[in-house]
């Protein structure tokens, strides 16, 4: 409401709906405003790049992997050979087999007991990671990428956006496997055309990217200072432009005597 939003809020209903609501407002978490602004701004860029991680790490792998080798340094290509050697699968089937394994483990985790969800999640992962490793099902760096993939969905605010990284991850992961980094390209074109065209009740869901609007970007992907987000969003169309009232430094006394 501060921001000038609305929110709607149902019997019998746990969560909240507010809007009109951009793409922005999956990153952004109460804290960042009770920090100071250059924390906040860190652990916003850290959300965001943690989100692309999540869903492009293990597409990336399989274009490297399959189509582009020539892009890993030589110093990387032995422990990555070394780490492939017995594995009988092509990269696509070990990726999808991972993945599989880590939502059938989240699921889980979801439907039990909180204590006995944390540990099927812990155990769960670290027995059937090492297990399929030491059977040479998988490689270990692709291991690797999976877990921290699968940590860095968690980073964002609001839980529901981590279904939808999981989600995206699957097709990226089919185009990476028939087309390389051509087919990554094409995922990124249709999930760009995707968002470009989604509405909150009117207003368009990549503002202020898209349309650009340079004004609302100081609490966007960084927190700016308190001095410079007193007005809210312009694309929210509020009876009253100020969040807040800056601070007057005209006003202010010095307690010191000059």
């Amino acid at each position: 409401l501060i921001n000038g939003q609305v929110a709607v809020l149902s019997s019998g209903s746990p969560y909240v709906i507010t809007g009109p609501s951009t793409i922005i407002d999956y990153f952004i978490s109460p804290e960042d405003y009770f920090l100071p602004w250059v924390l906040a701004s860190f652990f916003r860029l850290i959300r965001v790049f943690s989100v692309l991680f999540s869903i492009f790490g293990t597409s990336i792998y399989i274009a490297v992997i399959t189509y582009h080798y020539e892009m890993i340094p030589n110093d990387l290509f032995g422990s990555l050979s070394t780490s492939r050697y017995n594995v009988p699968f092509p990269p696509v089937l070990e990726v999808i087999f991972l993945e599989f394994t880590i939502e059938l483990l989240r699921e889980a985790g979801v439907r039990l007991p909180t204590k006995v969800g944390q540990t099927l999640g812990i155990v769960g992962g670290i027995v059937i990671g090492q297990a399929s490793v030491e059977a040479s099902l998988t490689s270990n760096v692709l291991l690797i990428i999976v877990a921290l993939s699968a940590l860095a969905s968690f980073t964002t605010p609001i839980y529901k956006m981590s279904n939808t990284i999981r989600f995206l991850r699957f097709p990226l992961i089919l185009l990476a496997s028939i087309w390389g980094g051509l087919g990554i390209v094409i995922g990124i074109a249709f999930l760009i055309i995707h968002l470009t065209r989604l509405e909150s009740l009117g207003t368009p869901y990549t503002v202020p990217f898209y349309p650009f609007r340079p004004e609302d970007l100081t609490d966007s992907l960084i927190r700016a200072p308190y001095s410079k987000t007193s007005k809210r969003p312009n694309y929210l169309r509020p009876k009253s432009i100020w969040r807040y009232h800056p601070h007057n430094h005209k006003k202010k006394k010095s307690d010191f005597d000059e």
